[in-house]
């Protein structure tokens, strides 16, 4: 073999070399750096995800006795539960503060507005009372759809249980009235301004020009928390006189 065909043997043979270098070792280790790579940028992104989140998280612990504060806070301006000589009692009370006269008085069915830490139904409330649950529809009804069975608060309603353990109550009341503008007013702001959980669902009235008064229908929402630990205190109604044509007869 001449010494020009050695050349180009061992030049073949060092591109032969080179080529095998270039596809076992370099090409696979290079692909293997690829995918490194972009599993250590996926895993940089989910870092600086979750220090985001421990940052929110850390936020969240500041804020939460604040948050928890407030809640109880709410929960406690409900009554526990709501029954007809209470809400009748309120109604009185109302009278007697604005000068409204109430003729007659039809409770509605008791339905379910709060349950296992969820709102049942959304809404608002002709009188825009800020202080209400804000669950009833145009209607004046509650959405009752997932309610659970009876449970703790609903049979014990007094007991005091974790928030997501309370039952929210609405009833309904229909209100035949009469009274001036003034005393109207007067009645939706006591409404609005009540420390119990009140709410005007609807007003339906009309003009008498023979007495200059307005009458007609007020329709309002009665709201108690099951399981907020709030005793409930009977009223005392036996002074308010009870009539027919005027449901509580002639207040001085």
């Amino acid at each position: 073999m001449s010494i020009n065909q050695k050349r180009v043997v061992l030049i073949l043979a060092g591109l032969l070399i080179l080529v095998c270098t270039f596809f076992l070792l370099y090409q696979p280790n290079a692909d293997k750096v690829l995918e490194l790579e972009t599993e250590t940028a996926h895993y940089q992104s989910q870092i600086s995800f979750l220090s985001t989140l421990q940052l929110q998280v850390n936020q969240l612990k500041k804020e939460t006795p604040a948050y928890t504060e407030e809640m109880t806070e709410f929960m406690d301006k409900f009554p526990s539960r709501m029954t007809q000589p209470k809400a009748i009692y309120n109604v009185y009370r109302m009278m007697i503060k604005t000068g409204i006269r109430v003729k007659a008085i039809d409770p509605g069915v008791e339905q379910t507005f709060f349950n296992a830490g969820n709102l049942l139904g959304t809404g608002g409330d002709s009188a825009g009372t800020a202080n209400s649950a804000g669950t009833a529809n145009s209607a004046g009804t509650t959405d009752t759809s997932a309610v659970a069975s009876p449970g703790g608060a609903e049979v014990d309603p007094e007991i005091l249980v974790p928030v997501h353990e309370m039952v929210g109550k609405v009833t309904p009341y229909e209100l035949t009235i009469s009274g001036s503008l003034a005393q109207i007013e007067k009645a939706l702001d006591w409404i609005s301004e009540n420390e119990e959980h009140m709410a005007v669902t609807d007003v339906s009235l009309t003009y008498d020009s023979s007495t200059g008064k307005l009458s007609g229908t007020m329709s309002v929402n009665y709201y108690a928390m099951n399981g907020n630990g709030v005793m409930y205190e009977e009223p005392d109604i036996s002074g308010i006189t009870i009539g027919s044509k005027n449901i509580f007869g002639t207040v001085k």
